[in-house]
């Protein structure tokens, strides 16, 4: 359903820009026209002009401009519907759509639905003195409760049964949300009985999806997800987005962690330009989502291997988009949770002593570059691969001018010339998204489409051999259809049980098993090497590494 030409029409003509960019920015009179702050880029002298006579903003510093429409876009994070909407709205405009279509009616359904279960689950929480014990217990304020709106799902089914009826919410809405699974006997169950909730926002407050903790120390999984539906899709979507993104545009800097417990601990002792990424890896999008909030990030993950090899990922991710980005850097043991409880002024210590990515790399180079170890083969060895690392993530930025400043910085550093360095080539950008690798069988191996395969029909017999499926190596996709698997989020009509049941290769439970020991060996061997790079211990690091590749350079490295 699309907002109708008309509509359209008389927002444009009867917006005012200054009327509108009045309502967020302190407009200063300047002649004939406005000028201020911009808000899209840090700066002390304003350059951001608004003329009410032509009816449009331009900033001369970052070069964005537009009508009141488009000002809206860019302040808000919004697509043109939704800015035309508010814009109408704040002038008494009637927004006329054309035609509705099944589609939008049955979107608006499922976000009806996820509403009122969010509103279920708090309630429900009110009633259980065990989840009531559980909060009190991470010591997560009433206020931060409510604001974020946690609730409780009830081991009990009939509880929420009897709320779907008296709201008139079908079973078939609660499947297509990812709520409930049937079995053939007609028995239904909710998939996060007995676990705390953490509705999932979407940027304009809508609940679009769900994670359950368990509260039970001996229940796993310990977190559990929604699937993804038509109205949630993991890679667009950060926890707490919604309610931080005011505070990210007010300081253009945002704080990235993992998890919700995380994020909570740290907004209520006052940091509440903090997100949190859903169970994956940060994306694309969601690196475009940022930049249009904030100039700089702020990784702040657990401080083990698997935090460290996470930084370096969501680097690559945020480069692309030209933030700066730093790594906080938490004591061993220690994340932001068990920070936060220490209070603000420890938190902000660690926050204001964050290293920007490439600095944190160069200190790296540096350790390893003292008289000590200057005849050492293994930490020459060692040394290249830091570099490497460095060079790898400058191929993530498009500026030419940022990218060469940087290598000449590494260039002073290790007294290997540009010319030797300059090894950063624009390479074609892949499209790993679930749609583009979806149907697509280059993006899976051998052993990938055997596991899923086999795992798909003899799934109790593989589990009985192998649990580390979070520490094996393996594509997007392959991941994406794993935990479709190991989350019970497949069924015979949906499109990917057709597809992995079309694989040709057969079910064969020990050639899984052993591809599966293979892959975990793969991760372990990553592992290594990212540990390699980002630990603090060198000499007990030096024992670990797992030279893979045979490294041919004849670089002659500076002490």
């Amino acid at each position: 359903m699309a907002i109708s030409p008309l509509t359209i029409e008389e927002v444009q003509r009867t917006a005012n820009v200054y009327d509108v960019i009045s309502d967020y920015l302190d407009l200063k009179k300047a002649g004939s026209s406005y000028t201020a702050l911009c808000p899209f880029h840090s700066e002390k002298s304003p350059s951001f002009m608004v003329s009410p006579q032509k009816n449009i903003w331009k900033c001369f510093g970052c070069g964005k401009s537009g009508d009141s429409i488009k000002f809206i876009m860019e302040y808000e994070g919004l697509n043109f519907a939704d800015a035309v909407i508010k814009i109408a709205n704040k002038y008494g405009i009637e927004v006329k759509y054309t035609k509705p279509s099944k589609d939008h009616e049955k979107l608006k359904g499922l976000y009806e639905t996820t509403g009122k279960i969010a509103s279920f689950y708090k309630e429900q929480l009110k009633k259980s003195q065990e989840a009531k014990s559980y909060i009190r217990e991470r010591e997560i304020l009433p206020t931060v409760v409510d604001i974020f709106d946690i609730g409780y799902s009830p081991k009990d089914i009939k509880p929420l049964m009897d709320f779907c009826e008296v709201e008139n919410i079908t079973i078939e809405n609660l499947k297509k949300i990812g709520l409930i699974t049937e079995k053939e006997n007609g028995t239904i169950t909710d998939k996060f009985s007995g676990r705390l909730i953490f509705p999932i926002k979407d940027y304009k407050g809508r609940v679009i999806a769900f994670g359950g903790r368990s509260i039970e120390k001996d229940r796993h999984p310990k977190y559990l997800n929604s699937p993804e539906t038509e109205i949630y899709q993991k890679r667009k979507v950060l926890y707490g987005f919604f309610e931080a993104k005011d505070y990210i545009r007010e300081l253009k800097k945002v704080i990235v962690v993992e998890g919700y417990i995380d994020l909570l601990s740290l907004f209520q002792i006052g940091i509440k330009n903090v997100v949190a990424t859903l169970g994956t890896a940060l994306t694309e999008e969601h690196g475009k989502l940022i930049s249009k909030f904030a100039e700089e990030v702020i990784l702040m993950f657990d401080s083990d291997n698997a935090g460290k090899k996470a930084v370096i990922e969501a680097s690559k991710i945020l480069l692309k988009e030209n933030l700066d980005v730093k790594y906080c850097i938490l004591p061993e043991g220690e994340d932001p949770d068990t920070i936060a409880k220490k209070g603000f002024d420890k938190v902000n210590s660690l926050i204001n002593k964050s290293k920007d990515i490439f600095q944190f790399i160069i200190d790296k180079i540096e350790e390893y570059s003292s008289k000590e170890y200057e005849n050492d083969d293994k930490v020459l060895k060692k040394k290249k691969e830091i570099i490497d690392l460095y060079i790898n993530l400058l191929e993530n930025i498009e500026d030419n001018v940022r990218r060469g400043v940087l290598l000449k910085h590494l260039s002073d550093i290790t007294g290997i010339p540009v010319e030797l360095l300059n090894t950063v080539k624009s390479k074609p950008k892949k499209d790993l998204t679930e749609e583009n690798v979806k149907n697509n069988d280059k993006y899976l191996s051998y052993n990938e489409r055997l596991i899923l395969k086999t795992l798909l029909n003899e799934k109790e017999k593989i589990l009985k051999e192998f649990s580390e499926f979070d520490k094996i190596k393996g594509s997007v996709y392959f991941h994406y259809l794993l935990n479709l698997i190991l989350g019970e989020n497949i069924n015979e009509n949906s499109e990917e049980y057709k597809e992995i049941q079309n694989f040709y290769e057969k079910v064969d439970t020990k050639a899984t098993i052993e591809a599966l020991h293979l892959l975990h060996k793969k991760w372990i061997n990553e592992e290594a090497e990212i540990t390699a790079v980002l630990s603090f211990d060198k000499e007990d690091l030096l024992k670990e590494i797992l030279e893979k590749r045979k490294l041919s350079n004849n670089y002659k490295f500076k002490n």
